[in-house]
């Protein structure tokens, strides 16, 4: 069980990290913890209006974490929080309810995803799967103007929130 769990396709997204690394003059930036697992994930996004013109990551936590977070930085630009919502809650459903026979995403791009389809088996992992997701989401959410540099500053550091979402 536990070999269905890392494949090759999540050790080879959570190896290629796309999307890592810290992205300076960030519109927004949030930093969430699960602290069942320790999980840990920083993502920093730019906007384009109401859609992800930039993003990037710093994540520390499990290959399954580091993987999801990955896909993202693979499909995350062009999205908006409604549609990201959409990914979220559809991931979600799949991982609680095994329904992982109808592969179908709002767009084809995050059918990567499907990866992540023994993680069903395993209820305590789901949240490090749907972290990176989360984290992005509550950073939407919570847009704050970041009116200057000094603003910029403060608010990155103390976007440290958290999970309080998924168990």
């Amino acid at each position: 069980m536990i070999d269905q769990l890392y494949q090759k396709a999540i050790l080879k997204y959570a190896a290629s990290a796309l999307g890592h690394g810290k992205l300076d003059n960030a519109d927004l930036c949030i930093t969430t913890h699960n602290p069942l697992c320790g999980d840990r994930i920083t993502v920093y996004l730019n906007l384009d209006g109401d859609k992800i013109s930039t993003f990037s990551h710093e994540t520390k936590a499990c290959v399954l974490c580091q993987a999801s977070a990955s896909i993202l930085g693979e499909c995350a630009i062009g999205e908006t929080e409604h549609s990201l919502q959409a990914i979220h809650d559809e991931l979600r459903h799949k991982l609680t309810e095994k329904l992982w026979d109808k592969p179908e995403w709002p767009k084809d791009k995050w059918e990567a995803l499907n990866i992540f389809q023994p993680v069903s088996e395993h209820k305590n992992r789901m949240t490090c799967v749907t972290l990176p997701f989360e984290s992005m989401l509550n950073a939407l959410r919570n847009k704050e103007g970041l009116d200057n540099e000094e603003d910029r500053a403060t608010k990155k550091v103390n976007h440290n929130s958290p999970l309080t979402t998924g168990s």
